[in-house]
């Protein structure tokens, strides 16, 4: 798993339902999710990301902001790097080495992509398990998901936790085949704000090594 690209990462034109838990199946639950968020044009929000090694029980952590896109845009700020991506290119700026790798999106693989796990997270899963908890200190839900075809995703299992009354999405933990768990925790989240297009375009400053994949 790509741990370094996600990005992170890192939720939309709403449809807020007014729902009640105990009165939705997990089936249900991801029915509505999956409505909410197919027609998202943008999400921003700070990050906290967890990354649990399973072999060797190592966790590492990052905090930053991130920028996501319907249309496959985004950019993500960390101390230690910049991710900026225009569709169709992804540059990678790694601030402390002082170097820049871009490459294509396609070589990145799709099911890694932050517009692939912060918006289409629903996609390809069926939900196993709903249990009511509270939520960003209100009423919401935990979501179970395993893999439509596992043979088909690099992910076996998601968990969602999301606030009852909009719905909202504040938690999302992945597990790779290999059992490690990627653990995003989001924040101050504003939807379909407009994007302006310097976000999500960027020129590697002169003098900086590049290094051109494309």
């Amino acid at each position: 798993m790509k741990y370094c690209n996600l990005v992170p990462v890192f939720l939309i034109a709403f449809l807020l339902f007014p729902v009640k838990t105990e009165a939705m199946s997990p089936e249900s639950a991801l029915k509505k999710l999956r409505k909410k968020y197919r027609n998202v044009e943008s999400l921003s929000a700070d990050f906290r990301e967890v990354f649990e090694w399973k072999l060797t029980g190592e966790t590492v952590m990052r905090k930053g902001r991130l920028v996501v896109t319907g249309d496959n845009r985004f950019r993500i700020e960390t101390p230690e790097q910049l991710l900026v991506c225009d569709g169709k290119d992804i540059y990678r700026h790694n601030l402390v080495k002082g170097q820049v790798i871009i490459e294509p999106v396609e070589s990145s693989g799709d099911q890694l992509l932050p517009q692939k796990l912060l918006l289409d997270f629903a996609d390809g899963f069926k939900a196993d398990g709903l249990t009511s908890l509270a939520v960003a200190g209100s009423t919401g839900f935990r979501l179970d998901l395993t893999p439509d075809d596992p043979d088909a995703q690099l992910i076996s299992s998601a968990t969602l936790w999301v606030s009852e009354d909009d719905l909202v999405v504040h938690r999302l933990k992945l597990v790779d085949l290999n059992m490690n768990s990627t653990t995003y925790f989001l924040s101050n989240l504003v939807f379909d704000q407009q994007i302006d297009a310097s976000e999500t375009t960027y020129d590697p400053p002169e003098g900086i090594e590049v290094f051109d994949l494309r």
